[in-house]
């Protein structure tokens, strides 16, 4: 498949040949072309939310089930801001106004997290959160579903920007009789518009190239993204913290090299976080090899101009090898350069804008992380329904085309048995696609091969047929020249009788024989010509004998025996027997009459695969047609409501996990 340059304003893609197919296929969301945010600068993607369409800038939560949008009362607000920044809508992405959209259903407000559980829960988020069911859309044109979970924040931290949430989890309201929606992943698929709960993402890099945009697949990969690998990563079992990978070690190099991790330790992807998550002990080593210092005030590693033109001189980077084991394996090395880690920090995050950067000291291993930062240089896909996933390093190629390869479903009968490990997967370990194709290619060269070598055979064997079966003269036979019957006297008187009437014909003629006996074919090949029959008996002429006189028998007198005679010396009467035009005796095989149907088919049950719909942590939305008055249980955002921290009497998590199987295909 090969993009149009419109296709990077916003619109999405199908996989051509899945579209063709009349089937689901990959379903591709170009970066909006904006490099934003207060501690970025970071690609956005578009979303539309609402009725009528509020279109508005996010970023991908790989970790978030639902997705959160500014809101417009009060995110650009003097309770949210002590001084509002200029351009404040602008910069948050645009705000969204639910009293503008005629299919807004309120839920009421939420923590996003309680009791270590839930979004960003790890790293200490805590903000309030009012919910709805929304209309909700990718991209400028793609797909778009009725009744999603949509959240609207003010708080400018921890989330400036919204986000959209890639998780399969479905959102659980406890306090309202355990009710549950279903995430848009999970929508995608049950609507059938991708073959799969899969997804691929990569942030981009401003620094490379000449700026490179964020990408998100749905149910694909790009094999031009990324430089494929074998290593496949396997889902944990804690829903909220899935993405984990084995870190075993991290090092420098730059003016010198060092090693910045001294034992391996398991990390927690999340795109929803920019900064890295690391023991103390690891910061310390970045600190030193870096010339790094904490801002107590802002808690930032700030860099000033000077320092970070040095560092943007000295071309150093970090290698993070991973693997999904803590020693040994299969691993893959991510490189990130200086330049991934130059950011820039804005207010509220520090008075005045500032370079810094993104490391962060965790407190327990519970906050180890590899933020949004890490995923400029990593391509992230992830199969929940086989429950792996794979990170492999990006390659920048000015102007590469995209190669999309579609990750199936297990369930598909078509579906290749195991994406993780082929080409995409050998890249992204879910090389389902690459090695699908090799495999393809593999056969139908094979075939083509072998088809090659049958014809060539076939061809030798009709002509070995034909050479070997071609109408010839049979060379006469001594025994019969030199017989008794053929030198007898009679024999001669006939053949001189017959000469005399001009014909060349022999009495006892192939023709004569030819009435008792069937004539022999050649199975599987017919000749053509004016020669006799391969098998065909055929009458001989005296003349082409060379004997013209008569024969004597040893004593010196002339054959006496006289042709169809006895040895009595009369001769034989009886005639030679005819032979039927239809012989009797032809039976078919015992059993069933040939040519008639046997009824087998009739006898076969006929069996069809019935195969539901996804459900995979999902459940029942709302239903259609459904009377939309307000819910009793509605809070008012309104001037009573401020930004940050919430108190709530019966505090709730629209995180709550589900259990997700234990068996594993792998």
């Amino acid at each position: 498949m090969r993009p149009s340059k419109g296709l990077f304003a916003g619109a999405f893609l199908i996989d051509k040949t899945a579209a063709q197919n009349d089937k689901p296929g990959p379903l591709v969301i170009p970066g909006s072309q904006y490099f934003e945010g207060n501690d970025g600068p970071w690609s956005t993607f578009d979303i539309r939310v609402g009725t009528p369409e509020q279109f508005i800038r996010v970023l991908p939560s790989t970790a978030s089930p639902h997705t959160l949008v500014p809101l417009t009362e009060l995110a650009c607000s003097r309770e949210a801001f002590g001084t509002i920044p200029p351009d404040c809508a602008v910069s948050r992405g645009n705000l969204f106004d639910p009293n503008e959209s005629s299919t807004w259903q309120d839920i009421g407000q939420y923590g996003i997290n309680h009791d270590g559980v839930g979004l960003g829960a790890h790293l200490g988020y805590d903000v309030g959160v009012q919910f709805g069911l929304e209309k909700l859309g990718l991209g400028l044109n793609g797909p778009e579903f009725d009744d999603q979970t949509v959240g609207m924040i003010a708080a400018p931290e921890p989330f400036y920007l919204g986000i959209f949430g890639l998780s399969n989890q479905p959102m659980n309201f406890t306090s309202l009789a355990n009710t549950s929606s279903p995430s848009f992943l999970t929508t995608l698929k049950d609507q059938k518009k991708i073959p799969s709960l899969s997804y691929s993402y990569t942030a981009g890099a401003k620094y490379r190239l000449k700026q490179v945009y964020g990408q998100l697949v749905f149910s694909g990969y790009d094999t031009s993204r990324f430089r494929e690998n074998s290593v496949s990563f396997s889902l944990a079992e804690d829903i909220t913290r899935d993405l984990v990978v084995v870190v075993q070690s991290i090092s420098y190099s730059g003016s010198n090299s060092a090693t910045l991790l001294n034992e391996p330790i398991e990390m927690f992807i999340d795109s929803t976080d920019p900064n890295i998550w690391l023991p103390e002990e690891a910061c310390e080593a970045f600190e030193e090899a870096f010339g790094l210092q904490l801002d107590e005030e802002s808690g930032l590693y700030l860099v000033n101009d000077t320092h970070r033109n040095r560092l943007l001189d000295s071309d150093a980077q970090v290698s993070f090898r991973l693997s999904d084991v803590r020693s040994g394996g299969d691993t893959v090395t991510i490189v990130l350069p200086y330049a991934a880690f130059d950011l820039t920090a804005e207010a509220p995050l520090v008075a005045n804008t500032s370079h810094y950067f993104p490391l962060r000291r965790a407190n327990s291993s519970s906050q180890y992380t590899l933020g949004r930062t890490f995923l400029q240089e990593a391509y992230l896909s992830v199969d929940y329904e086989r429950k792996a996933f794979n990170l492999s390093s990006c390659i920048w190629n000015q102007g590469a085309q995209e190669t999309i390869i579609p990750i199936t479903s297990p369930d598909d009968p078509n579906a290749d048995l195991d994406p993780s490990s082929n080409s995409s997967s050998g890249s992204s370990n879910l090389s389902t696609g690459a090695i699908a194709g090799i495999v393809v290619g593999a056969v139908l060269g094979a075939g083509l091969i072998a088809g090659g070598i049958a014809l060539c055979f076939l061809r030798k064997r009709r002509k070995w047929i034909g050479s070997t079966y071609a109408a010839k003269e049979p060379e006469p036979d001594e025994s019969v020249l030199k017989g008794p019957v053929f030198n007898s006297p009679s024999f001669r008187h006939a053949s001189e009788s017959t000469m005399q009437n001009g014909s060349s014909s022999v009495p006892f003629s192939a023709a004569d024989v030819s009435g008792a006996k069937s004539t022999p074919t050649t199975m599987g090949h017919s000749h053509s010509g004016s020669g006799p029959s391969p098998g065909m008996v055929t009458g001989v002429s005296a003349n082409e004998t060379g004997t013209s006189g008569g024969t004597v028998e040893l004593d010196g007198d002339g054959t006496a025996v006289k042709p169809n005679t006895e040895l009595d010396g009369k001769e034989v009467q009886k005639p030679l027997p005819a032979v039927a035009e239809n012989p009797p005796g032809v039976f078919e095989l015992p059993g069933v009459k040939a040519g008639a149907d046997s009824g087998s088919k009739a006898m076969e049950p006929q069996q069809e695969q019935h195969r539901a719909p996804s459900t995979v942590g999902s459940l029942p939305s709302v239903d259609e047609g459904r009377d939309r008055t307000p819910s009793p249980l509605t809070s008012t955002v309104g001037p009573n409501w401020r930004p940050g921290r919430v108190s709530m009497m019966e505090p709730v998590s629209p995180d709550t996990p589900v259990g997700r199987p234990s068996d594993r295909p792998f």
